[in-house]
């Protein structure tokens, strides 16, 4: 389907949001998201009517990128692994270091992991960023679900198929998959481990929920005391473990404190006898910005094959740690914070840790003493700086107090990534602001792939 099809299809879509069909659709869509959690913060994640629709081509554009850049960023991690100047450069701490050494070099695959980017006018894909344990999958399969029971998408499907690529599900396939690497058979069993952050309460609740309807048996610890590693195996009072995880990064920092070198999870991590879902240590390197920098920087090339290379040049923007040095840019040598600080209309400040766009400057949206004010503080501090990702608004239905309206809306396109070598599934976050972020008031839309029938 071409990209005016998509555009009649959008259309039509929209034709069909009036009278009753509008009211029904509306109506649903916030009973369903309010009585099964879609919320954040308490605060329901619906708004738009109309999913984000891809044509079937674009849908496997975007896999094909996924895939390919999310080998440049295996070869960064395993790169990171044997070389200690190259952690260094990456921004790896020395309390890290630590955990390089319980499971930096175990080849256990990463059960999930999200590439954030926006598409472009010319419909290019580009990554911003990468997140190693993401959230939002349950989110948009609930969303999916919601939209699929509705009057507009029941009236739609007579002229489309429409198919809502598939998010939830894929976690416990992960998880079994990788089960199965251990040579274990059944379901894993797993401990949620922490407390949940201010932001994480609603999908916790979302994921226990959905744990208990596939049948994984779990726990929810938050004491370090109440582990043994006796036999070979991981316990909890007599819970075996098979995978242990956390519920927020509140709940990551408090086992990193609590759990030293002789801790019954450190040393059954250390063994295999059981994993830390997508890893401790590649979590710490891969939730560094830095790591955007380390794909974009061309002195590292030769740590990727020639198609990683391509693909790397075509969907990630040229990004740099902020620092006093000559870098290329544009196929020219320039004085970085200079030239950064003459055309912030062309970059983002991010600090290399940040969560949830905080921090974060635009710089187009910025004036000469805010942005020069933060790229000194970036000097200071570990920060990388990005080329701005242009992308076009478009427009979204919704039903206000004064009835249907359209509004331009930013969306981004968030691909997940299963077991490292799988893409199924998206998070697609819609807001008036280019600020994407949930913790910035927006929204979400699940995403569809639609052709005529």
């Amino acid at each position: 389907m071409p990209g005016n099809e998509l555009q009649e299809a959008i259309s039509f879509y929209d034709g069909l949001l009036q009278g009753e069909v509008l009211r029904r659709t509306h109506e649903l869509l916030l009973q369903h998201t309010q009585a099964t959690g879609v919320t954040y913060g308490g605060r329901s994640l619906y708004q738009v009517l109309r999913p984000r629709f891809l044509t079937p081509r674009q849908l496997e554009e975007h896999q094909r990128a996924t895939l390919v850049v999310r080998r440049g960023i295996e070869a960064v991690y395993r790169h990171a692994c044997r070389d200690e100047s190259f952690r260094r450069e990456l921004g790896v701490q020395d309390w890290e270091e630590l955990l390089m050494r319980v499971d930096g070099e175990s080849r256990m695959p990463t059960v999930v992991g999200r590439l954030d980017g926006f598409v472009g006018p010319d419909g290019v894909l580009r990554f911003m960023e990468y997140n190693p344990a993401p959230g939002g999958y349950l989110l948009m399969h609930l969303l999916g679900e919601a939209f699929t029971a509705t009057p507009v998408l029941e009236a739609f499907s007579r002229r489309y198929d429409v198919t809502f690529p598939r998010t939830a599900p894929n976690i416990i396939d992960a998880l079994k998959a990788n089960h199965a690497r251990m040579g274990r058979a059944g379901m894993p069993q797993l401990v949620l481990f922490g407390p949940a952050g201010p932001d994480d309460v609603d999908e916790e609740k979302l994921l226990q929920s959905y744990l208990l309807e596939q049948g994984v048996r779990f726990e929810h610890v938050t004491s370090e005391d109440e582990w043994t590693y006796r036999d070979g195996a991981l316990y909890v009072r007599d819970f075996r473990v098979d995978v242990v995880t956390f519920i927020s990064s509140v709940g990551f920092a408090g086992m990193l404190v609590g759990c030293g070198p002789e801790h019954p999870v450190t040393r059954a991590l250390t063994d295999g006898a059981a994993y830390f879902m997508n890893g401790l240590f590649q979590l710490c390197v891969m939730n560094s910005k830095v790591l955007f920098a380390a794909l974009s920087t061309p002195t590292n090339a030769h740590l990727f094959e020639p198609d990683v290379r391509e693909a790397l040049a075509r969907h990630i923007p040229w990004t740099r740690v902020v620092r006093e040095c000559t870098t290329s840019y544009g196929g020219k040598d320039v004085d970085l914070l200079s030239f950064v600080s003459a055309h912030r209309e062309r970059f983002v400040l991010k600090p290399a840790t940040g969560y949830g766009g905080m921090g974060v400057m635009l710089g187009w949206l910025a004036d000469a003493e805010a942005w020069n004010a933060t790229l000194k503080q970036a000097l200071e501090e570990k920060w990388v700086v990005q080329e701005r990702v242009l992308t076009d608004q478009e427009s979204y239905p919704i039903l206000g107090e004064s009835g249907l309206h359209f509004a331009e809306r930013y969306t981004d396109l968030n691909p997940y990534v299963w077991t490292d070598t799988r893409q199924e599934g998206y998070f697609v976050r819609v807001s008036p602001k280019p600020m994407m972020n949930l913790t910035q008031g927006g929204s979400l839309a699940p995403l569809a792939v639609v052709r005529e029938r």
